[in-house]
């Protein structure tokens, strides 16, 4: 499901960052660029707060901003990075898919003080 979501925005023209523990995100890039996109693989775990934060910066470094976010691992930390960078480019999105494990609000992760999930 990531790797179809990632190739679905790279084809609407989105810059896209794929975070994997594994290498297995490597081939998600070379598929995007196969399709004439942009995108960068970060080797990342998002279970692991320094890991999000160097896959934004690296995002940052490479594209400017962060548009969206899209988390398709099982679990989604407490993590203030990707919303920061989200506030700082004006806005955007962050979307979540889980197990049904993964779904329960978060604390911080809500910028106007609802619930995430």
């Amino acid at each position: 499901m990531g790797r179809a979501t990632a190739l679905a925005f790279a084809q609407e023209g989105a810059s896209v960052v794929v975070g994997r523990r594994e290498g297995e995100g490597a081939e998600s890039i070379a598929l995007i660029e196969q399709a004439g996109g942009k995108g960068l693989f970060v080797q990342a775990d998002v279970s692991i707060e320094a890991d999000v934060g160097a896959m934004v910066a690296k995002n940052l470094e490479s594209f400017g901003r962060s548009d969206i976010g899209f988390n398709n691992a099982g679990v989604f930390p407490e993590s203030a990075s990707m919303t920061e960078v989200t506030l700082k480019s004006g806005g955007g999105a962050i979307v979540n898919t889980a197990s049904f494990l993964g779904i329960r609000p978060y604390s911080g992760l809500s910028v106007d003080g609802g619930i995430t999930v």
